[in-house]
């Protein structure tokens, strides 16, 4: 026979509770960040609102065409050509993304396979600190330094290949740490077995852990590829700001965010929907790589996650 006063312990237990006992730690943790998620989300259509809404009068009264056909880049006269900043972006960043890749992919190889581990500690260190630093500081070296000697190749010095450079150098820290992320989740027992297969080193790293990681390294570079084509002082210091398409490295150029950094602060009404068309554009390709970057890594089920 059961005691009634046993079986209505519990019922009186839960009864006195003190008010917001039921709200757990896990709760509110879920709360707040479900909070942050939203607040994030709401800052990003915001953005994108106020540069579609920027950009609206230029794209009512401006035809597509006239961006890519007219003479030359002059609002103060009504031409409206943006293709030489559009080059200028994209050869900086593709150049940028081909030189840093394989040296980051190589400096990730060798904190995990070649290094030992306080040497590829220090190594690391030494890569958190250049990509916490103040792109001002690359943009100043490549100005003072990189520049006059490029000079000495072909003048001017300002040009194409010094921002081609200077960007490679500030995106490798970023695109590297990625990389060393990926290499490092790698399980030891994949390692072990690759070399009790009797492969090297060199072949354990390149033909079987880079395949493995093959998504996240590609990942890292679509990253590295965002932050280029979104740097603005580094270009405007070290490439000339000609908006002129070039025949060479050697030549000076500007790019996207050159242009609105230089021009926004005279521009009209409608030169400025120009640049916040150039904005829109910018907007719409990091956008664009984010999603690519969140679709790879979210339909890896057999590589490493960055």
């Amino acid at each position: 026979m059961t005691n009634p006063q046993l079986s209505a312990a519990p019922a009186l237990s839960r009864a006195h509770r003190p008010l917001g006992a039921n709200l757990t730690f896990d709760g509110v943790l879920r709360a707040a960040l479900a909070l942050a998620f939203g607040f994030a989300c709401i800052i990003v259509l915001v953005v994108a609102f106020v540069i579609l809404q920027g950009a609206a009068p230029a794209l009512a009264q401006i035809s597509w065409a006239r961006f890519l056909t007219d003479p030359d880049w002059h609002p103060m006269v009504e031409m409206y050509n943006m293709t030489p900043m559009l080059v200028g972006s994209v050869l900086t960043s593709i150049g940028a993304l081909v030189l840093a890749t394989p040296v980051s992919l190589a400096i990730a190889a060798a904190c995990n396979f070649y290094l030992n581990p306080l040497a590829a500690s220090i190594y690391r260190r030494i890569l958190f600190v250049m990509a916490a630093m103040p792109t001002v500081i690359f943009g100043f070296w490549g100005l003072t330094e990189v520049v006059p000697f490029l000079g000495q190749i072909k003048a001017p010095g300002v040009s194409l290949l010094a921002g081609v450079l200077i960007l490679a150098l500030m995106i490798i820290p970023t695109t590297a740490l990625l990389i060393d992320v990926a290499f490092s989740k790698l399980p030891r027992q994949l390692l072990n077995g690759a070399y009790a297969l009797g492969a090297s080193r060199a072949q354990t790293c390149f033909t079987m852990a880079c395949v493995v990681v093959r998504r996240a390294i590609f990942s890292a570079a679509l990253l590295g590829l965002g932050r280029a084509l979104g740097e603005t002082i580094v270009v405007v210091m070290v490439t000339g700001n000609k908006a002129a398409l070039p025949t060479s490295i050697f030549d000076p150029i500007r790019t996207l965010t050159a242009n609105v950094t230089l021009e926004i602060g005279y521009a009209a009404p409608l030169h400025t929907a120009t640049l916040f068309l150039s904005i829109l554009i910018l907007f719409m390709i990091a956008t664009g790589l984010a999603l690519l970057v969140y679709k790879l890594n979210f339909n890896d089920n057999t590589q490493v996650d960055v």
